[in-house]
């Protein structure tokens, strides 16, 4: 069976798929020097560009927090026509089907 974590995260790669055939936007951030230096160094170590390290640290963090406490998380992996209509939203991402909305 498909876990939740699963399918959120294939709904992110999905998303992030869509993202690279939309335009992206271009927003100005203001950084103290030192942050900048630390994200400069860490983007460098990791071969991306400071706004592409800046935009996976942010996704990733949102991904790490979560939008739900366990009880609403054990309240839905619980139910089985939720996770298989899950399953079969996963499926569908994965291949690219349907709208994202």
């Amino acid at each position: 069976m498909l876990s939740l974590a699963s399918f959120v995260l294939s709904l992110a790669f999905f998303v992030l798929r869509l993202h690279d055939l939309l335009m992206s936007k271009t927003i100005t951030l203001r950084l103290q020097e030192s942050n900048y230096k630390l994200f400069k160094q860490l983007a460098e170590q990791d071969n991306r560009s400071i706004s592409n390290f800046i935009e996976t640290a942010a996704l990733r963090f949102v991904d790490n927090v979560g939008l739900m406490d366990e009880f609403e998380n054990q309240e839905i992996l619980n139910n089985d026509s939720l996770m298989k209509s899950i399953a079969f939203g996963h499926n569908d991402a994965k291949q690219l089907k349907g709208e994202f909305v």
